[in-house]
């Protein structure tokens, strides 16, 4: 049979030669399919661990210095009392193996054609030396007397922290490759061992330093491994025609189709006529999606992802899943071979089903279809198959009305419970966007039944939903709400479910990175102030009017509360959860903590959740503003010299001034309206009925705004008396202007209670204001024990009595 010809509209570099293992006549397209320099994604991976390893070590050296030092006494001795031939023989491999082995390994790269490769080598080594040499000058001008000795064993002016040569070597030797080649690893590990061990001899740096040497000169040779690529060694196409020619399958026609995250994708015809689907995986791209992996799997209780890209075990995973779609007699194109192509690929050879995706098919999607799409679905799941990713160009409808799946390659055997709901999730999902809710839910409903369609509900979440769905999704906001609806319709008799799919939140990863940062940046204050003297010096009279300043907190609060709320409340209850909210602030930021259970509280109380939520809606807004009054009040004050005059910079006069004219020429453009409009307007048709109600009861009015102030101005007392318990003076005004300041940063903050963030800044701004360091931070941290960390012991009492008692 002729070769079939390629068609005329594509424009393909072209290569066919007739070969004794394929027959005469095989031809083979490619279309850049197989790139002369790649990225390796395990470099990059590589790097990441390079890098944490060096940190791990610093770490290590910095806060075990005693230890380390220990070790490097030992292990010089040691090697002192080696024969001396061994110490001249290990010399003269390091002096010779610095020089030597690049000059080899260049002529053996230059021999085999690789100018290219030797000139990366070359540019790494250069980098790393350089790298050293900065780093060795940097520890140095900054005379880490600690670190300087942890890595060179000396704080002498002219010691090596970092060794040059053995970072250089080990970053060309990365480069170049020669640890893989086997002619070159013995030789190699030699030079780079000689060259440590002889440091040691001369004891100019100590262990942990050539460990940092060897990482860095690692990670340099990583990085720009990966930022230039290496050379490919994945074999081509005509290579990839042999092995199925091997395995049974004489091609007449092998055509590129597409690169895909973990290799290439071929169509193939052979020289009977029949058409097949080629995927090839290539081994260069092993560690492809290991961020996201880890990221899914952190996240997701129910992780639908198959991990990081590993080529032997994605063709095991390949085979499996075929195997096993065929023993269902699924909709599935059969395997029909799955070989290795050399040591660096394997081929999957699939029939192939001739039609169109249902992405294609557009409004000619018909009820059949869909009908087509949920059996092949339901028969996957009676055989316990997951499919994993039922999107719309993973369903194929073929030239004869049969609808196929595809992309079973990230499925799994013996699927889960959850993982058939979020399969049954997804394609109702997919098959709304192509069509509508309706129809989706009602052809799902003919072929599954109420019953099981009905067991989606919990899993229609986005988190659930594959990439591509959970973007199209997004798109269309009202779509899952439709489909809950309709789903809470057919079947209204049924419990709701409630599945957590999502381990960990976004928002939670934050949190504990921003308390960590917080916890560093504590740690490092405390470390520079001798809190045992300046406790001793205190003053404790103050400290009790400190704590009895924080007990009024709670009258202010209370006040704040039940003045926005026209009902009748019980006040002492209302005082008991502002108490508890303390103990909310624990595990939440302040602001949501404290909302959450007022809005809680009042709708126990007999308050509509609407009604509830405003009310303290209301408050909120009417906090925010008194809170801005007096930060602008108090600021004035504390600028106003002793004749009341205030007489600001004119440089921020100036600035005020053009901000002003800039937000007031701004304000007509439509983006800023729009924006403003999203924005404020919701805020305002929340809040704005319910402060009209409010509006009309003057005395309430009193008590709401009354109660704020006077739960500031309580707060700004306990800092007082904070700062005057360790024998600081400042002003009033000042230490209000900190306060306010604080508590602003404290309520944006995405740690629980503003932890670190209020420290930071309250302790930060006290110094600047004149206040000694450790006083400083002292009355900062008196402050947060009376305000914070005390009342969450009544708290978690409060809290517990009133869910007790039916009140939260």
């Amino acid at each position: 049979m002729a070769p079939a010809p390629p068609p005329a509209s594509a424009s393909l570099p072209a290569s066919a030669r007739p070969d004794a293992d394929l027959g005469p006549g095989t031809l083979v397209i490619e279309d850049g399919v197989i790139p002369r320099r790649l990225r390796r994604p395990l470099d990059l991976v590589r790097f990441g661990f390079a890098l944490a390893a060096f940190a791990g070590v610093v770490l290590l050296a910095y806060f075990a210095t005693s230890t380390t030092t220990g070790i490097d006494a030992d292990l010089t001795s040691a090697s002192r009392n080696l024969p001396n031939i061994i110490q001249l023989l290990l010399n003269l491999a390091a002096i010779l193996g610095v020089v030597g082995l690049p000059i080899a390994a260049a002529i053996d790269l230059l021999v085999r054609r690789r100018g290219r490769q030797l000139l990366d080598a070359l540019v790494a080594l250069v980098l790393a030396a350089g790298i050293v040499l900065a780093a060795n000058a940097l520890l140095h001008l900054y005379d880490n007397r600690q670190l300087i000795l942890a890595l060179a064993g000396s704080v002498a002016p002219d010691s090596t922290p970092l060794s040059a040569p053995l970072a250089a070597i080990v970053a060309f030797v990365t480069v170049a490759r020669l640890i893989s080649r086997s002619r070159w690893n013995v030789l190699t590990v030699l030079v780079v061992g000689s060259l440590g061990v002889v440091a040691l001899f001369r004891a100019d740096i100590t262990t942990a330093g050539i460990a940092l040497s060897i990482l860095l000169g690692w990670a340099v040779g990583l990085i720009v491994r990966y930022s230039l690529g290496t050379p490919t060694t994945r074999p081509r196409g005509i290579e990839v025609a042999e092995a199925m020619e091997r395995g049974g399958f004489g091609v007449s026609v092998l055509r590129a189709q597409e690169t895909t995250e973990v290799g290439r994708r071929y169509i193939a015809t052979t020289r009977s006529g029949e058409a097949l689907t080629v995927v090839v995986l290539d081994r260069d791209l092993e560690g492809a999606g290991l961020v996201r992996s880890a990221w899914r799997a952190i996240r997701l209780a129910d992780d639908p992802g198959t991990g990081v890209f590993n080529m032997r075990r994605a063709l095991d995973h390949h085979a499996l899943m075929s195997y096993a779609t065929e023993v269902a007699d699924a909709p599935i194109p059969r395997l029909l071979l799955a070989s290795e192509v050399g040591p660096d690929s394997a081929v999957l050879v699939h029939e192939r089903v001739q039609g169109k995706r249902f992405d294609e098919l557009g409004d000619t999607l018909t009820d059949d279809d869909l009908v087509g799409a949920w059996r092949a679905m339901a028969t996957l799941h009676r055989r316990r198959v997951a499919h994993r990713a039922l999107t719309a160009d993973h369903l194929l409808r073929g030239v004869d009305g049969r609808v196929w799946l595809l992309g079973t390659a990230s499925g799994s055997i013996a699927a889960s419970d959850v993982a058939e709901r979020i399969d049954i999730a997804e394609l109702l999902c997919t098959l709304a966007l192509l069509t509508d809710p309706g129809r989706a839910l009602r052809t799902g409903q003919q072929v599954l039944g109420v019953t099981t369609l009905a067991r989606a509900l919990p899993a229609l979440q986005p988190v659930a939903l594959s990439p591509s769905t959970r973007r199209a999704v997004r798109r269309n906001k009202g779509l899952l709400l439709a489909l809950r609806d309709g789903l809470q319709e057919i079947r209204p008799d049924a419990a709701v479910e409630q599945i957590k799919l999502e381990r960990i939140r976004p928002r939670t990863i934050l949190t504990i990175l921003a308390g960590l940062i917080a916890a560093f940046v504590l740690v490092s204050q405390l470390a520079q102030v001798d809190l045992v003297a300046v406790f001793r010096s205190a003053q404790w009279e103050w400290a009790v009017v400190a704590a009895i300043a924080s007990l009024i907190t709670y009258v202010g609060a209370t006040l704040s509360l039940s003045g926005f709320v026209p009902e009748r409340i019980s006040l002492l209850r209302t005082m008991l959860a502002q108490v508890a909210g303390d103990f909310a602030t624990l595990v939440a930021p302040p602001t949501l903590g404290a909302v959450a259970i007022n809005v809680r509280f009042l709708t126990k109380a007999g308050l509509h959740p609407a009604l509830a939520g405003a009310s303290v809606g209301v408050s909120q807004v009417a906090a925010f503003g008194v809170h801005l009054c007096l930060l602008v009040g108090f600021g004035i004050a504390a600028g106003t010299q002793t004749d009341l005059s205030f007489d600001p910079p004119r440089w921020v006069v100036i600035g005020i001034l053009v901000l002003a004219a800039l937000a007031l020429a701004a304000t007509p453009l439509p983006p800023v309206r729009r924006q403003l409009a999203q924005r404020v307007a919701p805020l305002l048709r929340e809040v704005g009925p319910r402060m009209i109600t409010i509006a009309q009861r003057p005395l309430k009015l009193v008590e709401g705004f009354g109660g704020i102030v006077l739960l500031n101005l309580a707060y700004i007392a306990v800092l007082v008396a904070s700062v005057k318990a360790f024998g600081g003076d400042l002003p009033v005004a000042t230490v209000a202007v900190v306060y306010l300041a604080g508590a602003t940063i404290g309520q944006a903050a995405p740690t629980p209670g503003g932890v670190g963030a209020v420290e930071g800044v309250m302790a930060g701004a006290l110094t600047v204001a004149g206040v000694d360091a450790g006083i400083a931070l002292s009355a900062v941290l008196l402050y947060r024990v009376v305000t914070f960390w005390v009342p969450t012991v009544p708290g978690w009492f409060a809290f517990n009595w009133l869910q007790k008692h039916d009140y939260l």
